[in-house]
């Protein structure tokens, strides 16, 4: 049964519910509600497969006026600083946007970043958005994050880039060819 009939109403934690009720219990073994365990997936790296990948063999929560998000508890993998390479050949990445956000009460932080894959025309940014969200080093037992996976409603029309692209936080230039973050 699809999980979005099993829970008709919105999935929709809050950063402190996603830490405090789905991602703490997690690390620590502690129960978590069973009407959720079926929304948040295992899974060993979330950065093994490309979103779409992970969303064609994983179950959706059911998310506002028909939107959907992918839940997963993942091993932490990398630091995420430039991004971070979704398979082997380094043409797949998230890349972070913005700053690592502390959330409010400590020992949590969220994390964003976008799905962008490099081809012969340029950088392409088919709208993949994702949420990282992890316990601060110093309160870890384990590795594990909850990553929140979804379509972002603001994605354009999703075509490659030109040869070269503005990059917004440095206010220069870059070739297609270089990194994708």
């Amino acid at each position: 049964m699809d999980p979005a009939e099993e829970f008709p109403v919105p999935f929709l934690p809050t950063d402190g519910e996603i830490l405090h009720c789905l991602l703490r219990p997690k690390i620590a073994g502690a129960y978590i509600d069973s009407r959720f365990t079926h929304l948040v997936h295992d899974i060993h790296d979330v950065f093994s497969l490309p979103p779409d990948q992970l969303a064609a063999s994983h179950a959706h929560a059911p998310g506002a006026q028909g939107d959907k998000a992918w839940y997963f508890f993942s091993t932490r993998i990398g630091s995420g600083g430039r991004g971070r390479r979704v398979g082997g050949d380094g043409s797949k990445r998230w890349c972070p946007v913005g700053s690592k956000k502390e959330l409010a009460g400590g020992g949590g932080y969220c994390r964003r970043l976008r799905y962008r894959e490099k081809t012969a025309k340029g950088v392409f940014a088919p709208g993949w958005m994702m949420l990282e969200y992890g316990v601060a080093q110093e309160h870890a037992v384990a590795d594990l994050v909850l990553c929140k996976i979804f379509q972002s409603p603001h994605s354009g029309s999703g075509s490659p880039s030109s040869s070269k692209s503005t990059s917004a936080s440095a206010g220069r230039k870059r070739k297609a060819d270089a990194l994708l973050c």
